[in-house]
C-alpha cells in the first residue's frame, strides 16, 4: 500500500443512511397521501417486482415518471438542494458517519456509488468532503424532466463498471467498499477490504 493511494466507495442508501432518500424525497415533495394514492396505482408493478418478474430500475423509473416528469429541472434542482440540504444529516447511520470520519483522517479519497439520484446526494456529498458521486442522472429535455434516466441503473455489476469506468488505474489504489444489499456485492468482491453491513464481507 506504500506507493497506492486509498479510495473508500459507500453505498448511500441504507449504507450511509437509515432508509431509501428516493422514497422519502417523494413524500418530502408530494405529501404522505399523494405518495400513497402514487404508489396505488403502481402497485401491479411493485408485485411483480417483488415477484422477480421486474428489475429494481424498472420499478424505480416508473416512480419517478409518476412523481416528477414534466417538472421543470430549475425547480427539481432547488427542490433536491433543499432536502439535501435539510433532511439528509438527520438519517445518516452513526457507524457511517464514523467510518466516513476515519477515512477522512487518513487522507484518503472518498467516494459515493449508488443506484439513487444524483441530484440530492451530491449536495450532501460535496458539504460532507466526498470527492466523488457515481449515481443515476435524470434525462432533460428543453428543461424539462422526462421521467428516464440518463444512464444504466448503477447496480450490481454496473457499479464494478461505472467505478472502473473513473478509476481505471486499479493496481495504483488500494480500495475499500461499504454496502448493504445484493446490488453492492460485486463491487464488494471487488475491493480489497469491504464490509456489509458494517461486518467484513465474506468474498466466497
Amino acid at each position: 500500500m506504500n506507493n497506492k493511494y486509498t479510495i473508500a466507495a459507500f453505498d448511500f442508501d441504507d449504507t450511509i443512511t437509515k432508509k431509501c432518500t428516493f422514497v422519502d424525497i417523494i413524500i418530502y415533495s408530494k405529501g404522505l397521501l399523494n405518495f400513497l394514492l402514487g404508489m396505488s396505482t403502481l402497485l401491479p408493478d411493485v408485485i411483480l417486482y417483488k415477484m422477480g418478474f421486474l428489475s429494481n430500475y424498472l420499478v424505480k423509473k416508473k416512480m419517478f415518471t409518476k412523481f416528477f416528469a414534466g417538472q421543470t429541472i430549475e425547480d427539481f434542482k432547488l427542490l433536491c438542494n433543499e432536502y439535501s440540504t435539510n433532511k439528509i444529516d438527520e438519517m445518516i447511520l452513526t457507524k457511517a458517519k464514523n467510518q466516513i470520519e476515519w477515512h477522512k483522517s487518513k487522507g484518503h479519497k472518498l467516494v459515493i456509488v449508488t443506484a439513487s439520484i444524483e441530484d440530492w446526494i451530491k449536495p450532501w456529498a460535496i458539504n460532507n468532503g466526498f470527492d466523488d458521486v457515481l449515481s443515476t442522472k435524470v434525462q432533460i429535455k428543453n428543461g424539462i424532466l422526462t421521467g428516464d434516466f440518463e444512464n444504466k441503473n448503477c447496480y450490481g455489476k454496473e457499479k464494478v463498471r461505472r467505478f472502473l469506468e473513473k478509476y481505471p488505474d486499479r493496481s495504483n489504489y488500494y480500495l475499500y467498499a461499504y454496502g448493504d444489499s445484493d446490488g453492492d456485492k460485486d463491487l464488494l468482491r471487488y475491493a480489497d477490504e469491504s464490509l456489509y453491513n458494517y461486518k467484513k464481507f465474506n468474498k466466497k
